[in-house]
């Protein structure tokens, strides 16, 4: 493992420095008793204090690895999530199940060159939190994080997580690769695994910060099928709250034929690495010459970040998905909305005027 992302030291430390675990070396070593995590015992290191423990243990785990098990340090966050607070209730058990997937997922997307696919943010930009903005606010409030489960023949083997928005009333639009939520060695999944990540998803709007938010379910998978998902997007449909109806929540307009040119400052609202909401902006380079469909920007993502809209600074619409890093390029890459339009017209007119007739109604 490469390490820790700098964007999960902070919420790391936060959650072991929230286990009654790390109170003392003792206690520590005793977590290290099973199986798994005993060849690592007797190094562990003491630190002087929590904190001091916290920080050495991290630094000692990040770059070992189990023979089986792959990295150590995740191996310890799920065992602590799964074994020492395996109540939902408590939040201690989500913050370390989701640090776990989503310092894997960073694991094996740093294993290989192409890993980059999914986002990229090589100047180490700084992000900015979506209430510094009035404008960017009220898009962010149509700006969900996705979470999915993923299964393979039947099991739950680990979490995933994108972004995705509201298109129209109850209709999120997100990429088909957070759905299908594959790992670096796999090249398919079967239908009816996709079908369990589906029904197991999980949509959580307002969530700008630790302890907030609104979760959805999502009642379907609307478009596109297993078979044929060209432009690397995914319709869902969201299952609706009697006391939080959608209805009261807005929906992202559209700018399909902006005039995109080199002046373009385009923005992405996003949920890098499954965080409270974020957004930055940068500008536009143009299209993409491996996709036809595609357009390139120096607008700076992390994995999660695919699923998010690519909003026009000048009216705040969205012009694209983002779809991920073009590595050739070295350059941020995202579906034209125009294109996913026409796709749905071709093949599901009914989707299409749904979405048209939502982005014709009055504001």
């Amino acid at each position: 493992m490469r390490g820790v992302p700098r964007a999960l030291i902070v919420p790391l430390y936060q959650v072991l420095m929230d286990c009654d675990e790390f109170l003392s070396p003792s206690q520590l070593r005793g977590v290290f008793s099973v199986p798994e995590l005993l060849p690592w015992q007797n190094r562990l290191p003491v630190g002087d204090d929590l904190q001091g423990r916290v920080t050495a243990t991290v630094g000692y785990l990040a770059n070992q690895e189990h023979t089986t098990s792959g990295n150590v340090l995740v191996l310890l966050l799920r065992i602590l999530g799964e074994q020492h607070y395996p109540n939902p209730d408590d939040k201690r058990h989500n913050r370390l199940l989701t640090l776990a997937s989503q310092l894997e997922w960073f694991n094996q997307r740093s294993a290989r060159p192409e890993a980059a696919v999914l986002g990229a943010n090589p100047e180490r930009a700084q992000m900015l939190w979506t209430a510094d903005a009035e404008k960017m606010l009220n898009c962010a409030r149509s700006v969900a994080r996705v979470q999915v489960l993923r299964f393979r023949r039947g099991e739950k083997k680990g979490r995933s997580t994108g972004t995705g928005w509201l298109i129209a009333p109850g209709l999120a639009l997100t990429c088909w690769h957070v759905i299908e939520a594959l790992s670096n060695l796999e090249s398919a999944i079967d239908a009816d695994d996709i079908q369990a990540q589906v029904q197991n998803a999980l949509l959580t709007f307002d969530y700008t910060a630790a302890g907030e938010g609104l979760q959805y379910c999502v009642s379907g998978l609307e478009y596109p099928t297993l078979d044929s998902h060209p432009l690397d997007y995914a319709l869902l449909r969201l299952t609706d709250r009697a006391e939080m109806p959608l209805r009261d929540r807005d929906y992202l307009k559209l700018d399909p034929g902006a005039p995109l040119t080199k002046q373009s400052s385009l923005y992405i609202i996003q949920h890098p690495l499954g965080q409270p909401q974020q957004s930055i902006g940068d500008t536009y380079v143009g299209p993409s010459p491996s996709y036809p469909e595609r357009i390139l920007y120096k607008t700076p993502t992390e994995p999660g970040t695919s699923g998010a809209p690519v909003l026009n600074r000048v009216n705040w619409r969205v012009v694209a998905l983002h779809n991920g890093e073009n590595g050739a390029e070295g350059l941020r890459e995202g579906t034209l909305v125009k294109a996913i339009l026409a796709d749905l017209e071709q093949h599901r007119l009914d989707l299409y005027r749904e979405i048209m007739d939502a982005q014709s109604a009055e504001e």
